[in-house]
């Protein structure tokens, strides 16, 4: 009887170290699952939280505008504005942003998303990785385009510009709440009495433009999360020359 109640004491050990061996694996494969997930969580790019808005579209200097002659151009499939002829200066265009709180905002990770009110289903991406029109690259808006986009006749903050956004008034890259920054076009043109604002479009071919008077819409989006910062829209002024 003695060696038979013993073996029954020590048979019954086998069940409860199973079960305790079944606890610990489940455990452990939690805390990884745990781990694993909180991993991803955490390399999920947080979009920032700013209120930026537009306060001034910006048409300074010598109104020196690119006026037609030429008429439609198949390879820039637009209209080409005709050489400008050098000047004293020259158009300084660009729209004044006021990131009016909230995170930080580099300008390297963002981009404007614009149309406008007139055309709203012709669209383009303005951002620091587009290449700005300069004398080099105009040819893009055909051959009689020579001359267009010579940023050393811009006097003031404008002058030479090489991004089209920079830290206003110090060209940095970082926009802190209370800071402002702006966003460059390219030229001004005239064609038979319209006067447009151009940038170049995304692909660094024939421009997106807005006409003197429309209004141009935007979307400043957050480039590594793909989602919007916010919107908005500001009224191009009339423009003469």
């Amino acid at each position: 009887m003695r060696s038979t109640s013993r073996f029954n004491r020590n048979s019954a050990v086998s069940p409860v170290v199973g079960v305790m061996l079944m606890l610990v694996v489940t455990i452990i494969i939690a805390a990884v699952v745990s781990a694993f997930a909180g991993g991803l969580g955490g390399s999920q790019t947080k979009t920032p939280q700013a209120t930026i808005v537009a306060d001034e579209f910006h048409v300074g200097g010598t109104y020196d505008l690119y006026n037609q002659t030429k008429g439609f151009s198949k390879a820039a499939n637009q209209h080409v504005p005709a050489p400008r002829t050098p000047s004293s200066g020259a158009t300084d265009v660009y729209i004044l942003f006021e990131h009016k709180g909230g995170d930080p905002i580099n300008l390297v990770n963002i981009e404007l998303k614009v149309s406008s009110l007139q055309k709203p289903a012709e669209k383009s991406t303005i951002s620091n990785l587009n290449t700005p029109l300069t004398n080099d690259n105009a040819s893009v808006l055909g051959d009689d385009a020579t001359g267009i986009g010579d940023k050393s006749l811009i006097a003031g903050f404008s002058k030479d510009w090489s991004k089209y956004m920079e830290r206003y008034p110090d060209h940095g890259t970082i926009i802190q709440p209370g800071g402002k920054f702006v966003v460059h076009a390219d030229y001004v043109a005239n064609y038979k009495g319209t006067v447009s604002v151009n940038w170049l479009k995304s692909d660094g071919t024939y421009p997106f433009f807005v006409n003197s008077g429309d209004v141009l819409t935007y979307q400043i989006m957050d480039k590594p999360s793909g989602k919007m910062i916010t919107s908005g829209q500001i009224a191009v002024p009339e423009i003469t020359g």
